[in-house]
């Protein structure tokens, strides 16, 4: 982590104007330009690979190219209260896009599913998309506006509540019509408390296909200086409530977590990588103009301590020309 350097974005996707990185899988890049002025909404979002120069656009994150052919699905929750509602060609709509994560990448030989949450005026959304729609198929409702993080695993997509650890997990289905959510299911589940915490943080990802939740307990203001304790749980699926068991080594592997991806992989594939650690960059998916640079810290699972890392790269990295605080996403190219 001691050097940087900028890779250039290829010119069909360095010309769209300001650019947001919101999220990354393997070798691909999830970007939005946005417009002059947020409450307007993203102006184009699309997939990039830096290296092979490729560029998959998506639909228009603002307005549908359809004005016909609606096609609108209102789901309950099941084990819940409240219901999800899903439309396909919506006549209009403003997105601004914080997080972006894919299936699987493009070009690994399965179909891939394109899943972006949007939060525009205090609203959040969610948008899928798969290659041959020209549309989002948008889908809003309670358990989706008060989303802590979210993921794909074993063919399903699951929302984490930030007011409980909830889990809402989404089925997607294929008719004539396109992609659509069939069902929508509220997965109880119940975490260990621990003492002088007074909030938690968390964020989901897969594991030698298994689904992990990391979860950070806060005792004090923000900052990592002030995490009073760091836990790793297996979650198992299979059970309702879901089962949670915690372990303390991640058996050579290592993870790494921003506010727009996150991933575990052999630490022997990266030069300086240390297994059982958990590496943080911390900060907000809509970090503030002005704000404090985000805090770069990494987990120790064995000896269960918290240490800074990559202190010798200047904040001046994690800024826009124009001193704008940049959402940062580690990003692992497999080649």
């Amino acid at each position: 982590m001691a050097e940087t350097r900028r890779i250039p974005l290829p010119v069909e996707a360095a010309s769209a104007g300001d650019l947001r990185c919101v999220g990354s899988c393997e070798g691909w890049l999830a970007v939005v330009r946005q417009k002059k002025a947020r409450y307007l909404g993203d102006g184009a979002c699309f997939l990039v690979n830096p290296f092979s120069r490729e560029v998959i656009n998506l639909p228009p994150p603002f307005v549908s190219t359809h004005l016909v052919d609606v096609y609108t699905r209102s789901l309950p929750i099941i084990n819940g209260s409240g219901v999800v509602d899903c439309t396909i060609h919506a006549a209009q709509y403003v997105m601004s896009f914080c997080k972006v994560i894919l299936s699987s990448p493009p070009g690994s030989g399965s179909a891939y599913t394109v899943a972006a949450i949007s939060v525009h005026r205090n609203g959040a959304k969610l948008a899928l998309w798969r290659p041959g729609m020209t549309s989002w198929c948008i889908c809003y409702g309670g358990c989706i506006s008060k989303f802590s993080d979210v993921a794909f695993y074993q063919g399903k997509f699951y929302i984490l509540s930030k007011l409980t650890t909830n889990l809402f997990a989404f089925e997607i289905t294929e008719d004539d019509c396109g992609m659509m959510v069939s069902r929508v299911e509220r997965c109880v589940t119940e975490l260990p408390q621990v003492k002088d915490s007074y909030g938690q943080r968390w964020n989901m990802v897969e594991w030698h296909g298994k689904l992990l939740l990391v979860v950070r307990y806060i005792g004090g203001s923000e900052g990592w200086h002030n995490i009073c304790k760091v836990s790793v749980f297996v979650v198992d699926v299979s059970t309702n409530p879901f089962r949670f068991t915690e372990i303390n080594s991640l058996d050579g592997d290592c993870i790494f977590i921003s506010p727009c991806s996150s991933m575990s992989f052999p630490a022997c594939q990266y030069d300086g990588i240390e297994d059982d650690l958990v590496y943080f960059i911390d900060g907000y998916l809509f970090p503030a103009k002005n704000g404090p640079p985000f805090d770069r810290f990494v987990y120790n699972m064995r000896d269960c301590t918290l240490a800074p890392f990559a202190a010798d790269i200047s904040d001046d990295n994690f800024r826009a020309p124009d001193g704008r605080l940049m959402s940062p996403t580690w990003f692992f190219p497999s080649e």
